[in-house]
């Protein structure tokens, strides 16, 4: 207990160095969930995303239903809005969180628009985002919900990720390297494999968990822009040469997970 009231603690502190995200929730497409109580629910799930990045300033975020996946769209609004789209109707809060937490992972990499082989990184990326946000929401909504009632709410966000978290065994005896040897063929085609982003979001979501202030490390994944042959290895390669000293640590750690080494 006590690791987790420091992390909170860590938490919250970055979190009040930097300005809080705007979020402007569509009035009609939820079924019968309240767009005041939407928000809330957004609001506490991408905070815990965007404490990390203390200084950043992040546009405001226009969030509206969508009828198929969700989707954070390339094109902003006209005043510069990030324009995400989710698919949840009802009360459905973990799904809310899961789904606003994954789109807000796209928003932290600087996603872009560009010929990229290896967006199924950025998309397995995402995944962690999603299941460590709901395992720190679980946590803080004990005892600091949006309101006093929903603290029940805590052990339906634990369970949403322990089921997600069931999923993402890789076969006995097998390492991340072996595994994604034999799979990135099929990634580089298909990005949105979930089932197979799941499962490397699984072995990398500890190096963020044990330290929150790495997922500043993502900001840069998009700084080069590669083109359809770039390899996994020059992608890695292109991150680090982007990112500060501080950051290249974490994306060495990550390269080895999946067997590729590179200079720091």
């Amino acid at each position: 207990m006590r690791t987790w009231t420091l992390v909170l603690a860590a938490l919250l502190s970055l979190q009040e160095k930097r300005e809080p995200l705007v979020l402007r929730v569509a009035s009609e497409g939820w079924g019968n969930a309240g767009t005041a109580d939407i928000s809330q629910v957004l609001r506490s799930a991408g905070e815990t995303l965007a404490s990390s990045f203390p200084g950043r300033v992040f546009p405001p975020i226009e969030v509206s239903r969508s009828s198929t996946t969700p989707i954070t769209l390339f094109q902003r609004g006209p005043a510069g809005e990030l324009r995400v789209k989710l698919n949840v109707e009802g009360p459905c809060w973990a799904q809310f969180a899961f789904q606003f937490a994954h789109e807000m992972g796209h928003i932290v990499c600087g996603f872009e628009e560009y010929s990229n082989p290896n967006l199924w990184f950025e998309e397995t990326l995402c995944e962690a985002a999603s299941l460590y946000v709901l395992g720190r929401m679980a946590e803080s909504w004990k005892t600091r919900p949006p309101y006093p009632n929903w603290k029940d709410y805590a052990s339906s966000l634990q369970k949403y990720r322990d089921d997600r978290m069931a999923k993402t065994k890789l076969p006995e005896g097998m390492t991340l390297a072996a595994w994604f040897r034999a799979q990135e063929p099929a990634l580089r085609k298909d990005p949105g494999l979930r089932e197979s982003n799941l499962k490397m979001a699984a072995v990398i979501l500890p190096l963020f968990e044990e330290s929150p202030e790495r997922w500043a490390a993502v900001s840069t994944l998009n700084a080069v822009r590669g083109d359809g042959s770039r390899t996994f290895a020059a992608y890695l390669k292109d991150w680090s040469a982007s990112s500060s000293e501080k950051h290249r640590e974490v994306i060495a750690k990550i390269a080895s997970r999946f067997g590729v080494l590179i200079d720091r």
